[in-house]
């Protein structure tokens, strides 16, 4: 088994994962490690020296933490910063504990429980989660011990500390947890030597070569997500496209457009996944797919069925997909991942056997056509230095061929055993037969060999595999026997069966001995408790008379018999219900009645955090949205309201997110992630459509709710026409009273006693200001003041009249002449505000049967003018132009116009966009792009000329500019620049202008003489520019948490939370330095922050005292705000 043959001319390491990437960084530290993509676009990509260096940065991190030696949890949700997270602890010598992340407060307890059982000293993630879950803590004692570390916020730097510590190959890496049981955890002890050599076998069994590429949506999580999709590829160098899981359960196609976009040859996923695909893929989607490049498509982790192997090639076959490309295989946790695997060149061994001969445990051929034959599908051969034994499982002998018993693997792969469970691990890990050979794995599969390949039959064990979704059955049934007292405990089973072509989920529970009661909320009950707490819903809910169950001798329910009595219906069964018929079924057991009604849908009380959806709800878009879920639940549906919970009707995972896929398409847009999986109730999910797509649906045909809710009475309030008792007014109420109880002066509507730039007085104090954006100081220059006052004197200080009509004078076309000659386009239009410019120029130019794509960040201006359009109104993410070229490229030809929004430096932010970037975009796709420059214009570019100037852009290749006159030309107003149709146009009919007086003389006049001096003086520019980059290293230099800022006049400090962020605003109020705090709602809690604008006129020893201040007193504050 030579890796390195298949490699050459590269010959890396097989002695651990750390090696193995040092190794890949040396030879080819610019190639890429691994691309994260949604499918339809590429997103991010990690080189293999960005991969160490990130990897080096954490991993010292966590030997300053003193980590080494100890446990860490991984809680990330998809994307890279699992992979260099991952690495960062064998960097640091730790033991990596993958874990996904909580969504809700009801899955704390799986993750403490890992947690605990882990005994994990650390938690590394992100950011975000690691503020989205505080909250949570208080459930899970083990994780609030624990130290949290946010790896996003570790700056590369620290790469250079990092020391290589001693460990060796037989040192633990991981502890993989196996899906499944919740109440006892285990976790799967992987060395690096287990590691490597699985990668070895995986090598061996693909035939991965140099010209290798992989691609996997599986969670990283998981073992074959982990292993397949990250550590093979990292073993051999190879690159390795990821994908977040739901991407591809969402709309499946994106599974196989990655593989066609990449040319991958491996990749894979269990059996369900390509059911999906065969199920989900349209006729139009097919046609742009090319499997061609695929080699591998390898099916595990669940039950392999021919059915889904033949449908899948017949679909997908005259689109390059070869039968050969299927690669059965075995494996699981325990042995890191693979055991057997196929011959790679040959199709899938498929083979009949008698059903009824397999159920006793006997091996009997039949042909394909005799009644009761079972095809089954071969896991393949055993690989290399592997050996795998067909055992009895009570005598432990070794069984000859075509005799099924328990699979028994023996390998360098199996792990060293579950971690702190010294018992249950010499039992699984170290079986021995009845000869007395040792050191065997029980995998708890049954099976037979047959011509030396394996087929597995079932489960000796009871875990239950539904859909790709492993379940322990006791903590269903856990669930079960807590759902209604009338339930008797100790009487649940829990099972799969295959019906209908598919393994369904069977819930059996003992009912009390009563007479004359609807079991219906029961069933409702268990339905939404089950689906709830396990993700997995019931398919047949059957409730059985008293006493009525199969138990042992001591009272323990036999699974297995219950199975078997549900089969042969030979249970008394009080109430059935289906998930085909959607009703429960009654029988005639003393009389006792059932509705024959599907269950009353009724939101269960749990905390969601789904609390930023608010606002009202468009009845056009609940009315589609209920259509929508009406069409996936069927007869679960009935009673249906905007509050019933998704959850509750029973939709399991891939339903929902085919709702999701539906809602998407009907409405043109993407739901982000993190949002999906905090909606549950109609009302939440028609909010998030609202918020994230839109409110237009492309086809409508619906019994209207609005007209059903609109003939409902309703009684006023007095909140609906008194001001005071407005819920927002109280909101704004409650706000201030949270602010006196911290006993800090409210910050806002603070006096200044004279002109603001550099300095600024208050009360009498006199403070180094940060908080006006006068940023080249022309608001109090002389000459500016001059030029102000001779306007007045010849003009007056108002114009009286709308410019149209009246208003005109001489001034205003000066200005707007300057204004378009230093911009370098045709003509320019000035407005009396900044805010009101955008709002009338986008609300004007743009309508319904538009779209208007904005950054997420975008001001609120902007919002407001894409809601004024009532044009369709979607977000991409920050400066994420790859994102903005893949939603154009979906759905570009179902709009008239569309209108791209970008701000030339983002207010809350500091940074800025690759604007030829979008302007390429814009051009492929034949949009209008607009760049909002209020704080770019006179800070960019060498001469102040912006971010056109900045790139070196062709200000024509940009359509509308827009700009304020507020900032650095020390007036007041707003101006939108370009060619002379848009000009000429929305000075006739756009409403901001036509219908409101003009800009004042003393405006135009200071606006004006400002142009000419920043002309005349570009030097004002090189030292905002200047004062910039000096403010933001030394900052940084100090640990100051500055976000995106990227050398331009606004550099947040980001607090984390408002009162840090006010007591910090006080703090150097008190210490002489004005800054003012930026608190939620503004921006998100965790976003709260001081906001510094730089001017040309602080001057360097203004800029060194407030840094080195503020970073003494936030280190007085909360010293985990600093990056140290």
């Amino acid at each position: 088994m030579n890796h390195q043959r298949s490699l050459a001319p590269y010959s890396p390491p097989a002695t651990n994962l750390v090696d193995s990437l040092r190794y890949w960084t040396e030879q080819t530290p610019d190639s890429v490690a691994f691309y994260f993509s949604d499918g339809e676009a590429e997103e991010l990509r990690l080189s293999y020296e960005g991969f160490d260096r990130r990897a080096r940065a954490i991993g010292a991190h966590l030997l300053e933490k003193g980590m080494q030696g100890e446990r860490v949890l991984l809680l990330y949700p998809p994307g890279l910063d699992f992979v260099t997270g991952f690495m960062g602890c064998l960097y640091a010598g730790a033991t990596a504990v993958p874990a996904y992340p909580p969504r809700r407060n009801r899955y704390m307890s799986r993750i403490d429980a890992i947690s605990d059982d882990a005994q994990a000293k650390a938690v590394l993630t992100v950011a975000d989660v690691a503020d989205r879950v505080q909250g949570m803590l208080k459930e899970a004692p083990a994780l609030e011990a624990a130290m949290w570390i946010a790896t996003d916020q570790i700056p590369d730097d620290a790469a250079d500390s990092w020391v290589l510590p001693k460990f060796d190959d037989s040192s633990l890496a991981v502890l993989q947890y196996t899906s499944g049981s919740t109440g006892n955890p285990k976790g799967v002890m992987l060395s690096h030597a287990n590691i490597i050599h699985n990668c070895r076998l995986i090598v061996h069994a693909f035939e991965a070569d140099i010209n290798s590429v992989g691609m996997s949506w599986l969670p990283t999580y998981h073992d074959m997500g982990l292993v397949g999709g990250v550590l093979m590829p990292l073993f051999i160098g190879r690159p390795n496209i990821l994908m977040s899981p739901m991407s591809f359960l969402q709309k499946p196609v994106r599974w196989m457009r990655a593989i066609t976009k990449y040319n991958v040859t491996i990749s894979g996923g269990p059996n369900f996944a390509y059911d999906l695909c065969v199920d989900k893929i349209t006729d139009e989607e097919l046609a742009g797919l090319d499997l061609s490049s695929w080699l591998v498509a390898f099916n595990g982790a669940e039950p392999i069925r021919s059915t889904t192997l033949k449908a899948f090639i017949e679909r997908f076959s005259s689109v390059g997909f070869r039968p050969e490309a299927c690669y059965p295989c075995y494996g699981m946790a325990e042995t890191t991942l693979i055991v057997t695997g196929s011959h790679r060149k040959n199709p899938p061994i498929i083979r009949n056997f008698d059903g009824p001969a397999l159920d006793e445990h006997r091996v009997v051929f039949a042909s394909p056509d005799e009644e009761g034959s079972r095809s089954l599908v071969g896991c393949g051969h055993v690989l290399p230095e592997e050996e795998v034994i067909i055992v009895a499982p009570e005598s432990r002998k070794r069984l000859p061929e075509h005799q099924v018993g328990e699979v028994w693997v023996r390998s360098p792969s199996v792990g060293k055993g579950y971690w702190n469970k010294p018992d249950v691990t010499q039992e699984i890990f170290q079986a021995v037969t009845s000869r007395g050979e040792s050191g065997y794995l029980r995998t708890g599969d049954l099976g037979f060999m047959d011509d030396g390949e394996l087929f597995v039959t079932g489960r000796l064990k009871d875990l239950i595999i539904v859909r790709g979704v492993n379940r322990y059955p006791q903590d269903i049934e856990q669930t079960v026997e807590r759902t209604d007292p009338r339930l008797q405990a100790g009487a649940a089973a829990a099972f799969a069966v295959d019906l209908n072509g598919r393994e369904c989920l069977i819930v059996m529970t003992e009912v009390e001995r009563t007479r004359h009661k609807d079991w219906s909320s029961v069933i409702q009950a268990i339905r939404s408790n089950v689906t709830r707490e396990h993700e997995l819903p019931p398919d047949v809910i059957a409730l059985v008379r008293f006493g009525s169950m199969p138990k042992t001798s001591s009272g323990k329910i036999q699974r297995h018999a219950c199975r078997a009595a549900f089969l042969e219906d030979s249970l008394p069964v009080v109430a059935r219900w289906t998930a085909w018929s959607g009703g429960e079924e009654v029988e005639d057991w003393d009389t006792i009645v059932v509705e024959s009604t599907a269950a009353t849908v009724t939101t269960p009380t749990v905390r969601r955090e789904a609390g930023s959806l608010q606002g009202e709800v468009n009845l056009n878009v609940a009315d589609v949205v209920m259509q929508h879920v009406r069409e996936i639940a069927k007869e679960r549906a009935n009673g249906l309201t905007l509050d019933s919970n998704i959850l509750g009707l029973g939709l399991d995972s891939l339903e929902r997110l085919q709702l999701a896929h539906a809602l998407e398409d009907a409405f043109g847009g993407r739901f982000p992630e993190d949002v999906l999986s905090v909606i549950e109730t109609c009302r939440e999910v028609t909010l998030a459509v609202q918020t994230y797509i839109g409110t237009k649906a492309r086809t409508r045909n619906l019994s209207s709710l609005t007209d059903q809710l609109s003939r409902e009475n309703r009684d006023i309030q007095p909140a609906d026409y008194q001001f005071a008792e407005m819920a927002e007014y109280k909101r704004l109420q409650q706000q201030a009273t949270l602010l006196s109880f911290t006993g800090i002066p409210n910050p806002y509507f603070t006096r200044h006693e004279g002109i603001t730039n550099d300095r600024t007085v208050i009360d009498g104090h006199e403070l180094i200001s940060w908080s006006s954006y006068n940023y080249l100081g022309m608001s109090g220059d002389p000459a500016v003041t001059e030029a102000a006052c001779e306007a007045i004197k010849r003009y007056g200080t108002s114009v009286s009249a709308s410019r149209l009509v009246s208003g005109e004078k001489t001034i205003h076309r000066e200005l707007e002449q300057g204004l378009a000659d230093f911009l370098g386009v045709d003509d320019a239009i000035t407005l009396v505000g900044g805010h009101s410019t955008n709002e009338t120029t986008i609300g004007h130019l743009f309508g319904p049967g538009d779209l208007i794509l904005h950054d997420a960040l975008a001001h609120n201006s902007i919002m407001q003018g894409a809601i004024l359009s009532g044009a369709r109104r979607r977000g991409f993410d920050h400066n994420a132009w790859q994102q903005l070229d893949t939603i154009l490229k979906e759905i570009r030809h179902e709009y008239r116009r569309v209108l791209v929004v970008i701000e030339g430096v983002y207010s809350m932010d500091g940074d800025y966009p690759d604007l030829p970037k979008f302007v390429e975009v814009k051009q492929r796709h034949k949009t209008f792009l607009m760049v909002d420059e209020a704080h770019s214009i006179g800070t960019m570019g060498a001469h102040g000329r912006g971010i056109s100037e900045h790139f070196g852009i062709d200000p024509r290749e940009v359509d509308i500019w827009m700009g304020t006159l507020s900032k650095s030309f020390g007036s007041c107003g707003g101006y939108i620049a370009g060619g002379n149709e848009l000009v000429q146009y929305l000075k006739y009919t756009a409403p901001g202008f036509v219908y409101s007086v003009g800009l004042s003389p003393p405006n135009c006049a200071a606006a004006l003489a400002s142009l000419r001096i920043l002309q005349k003086e570009p030097e004002r520019v090189a030292r905002v520019q200047a004062n910039s980059k000096l403010f933001l290293k030394l900052a940084k230099a100090r640990g100051l948490n500055t976000g995106f800022s990227n050398g331009t006049p606004v550099v947040p400090l980001i607090m984390g939370n408002s009162l840090n962020a006010l007591r910090l605003s006080r703090a150097l109020y008190e210490d002489g330095i004005n800054v003012q705090p930026i608190l939620y709602p503004a921006v998100e809690e965790k976003a709260s922050r001081l906001r510094f604008f730089i001017t040309s006129m602080h001057t360097n020893e203004q800029i060194e005292l407030t840094v080195d201040t503020t970073a003494r007193r936030l280190q007085q504050i909360d010293p985990s705000c600093l990056n140290t």
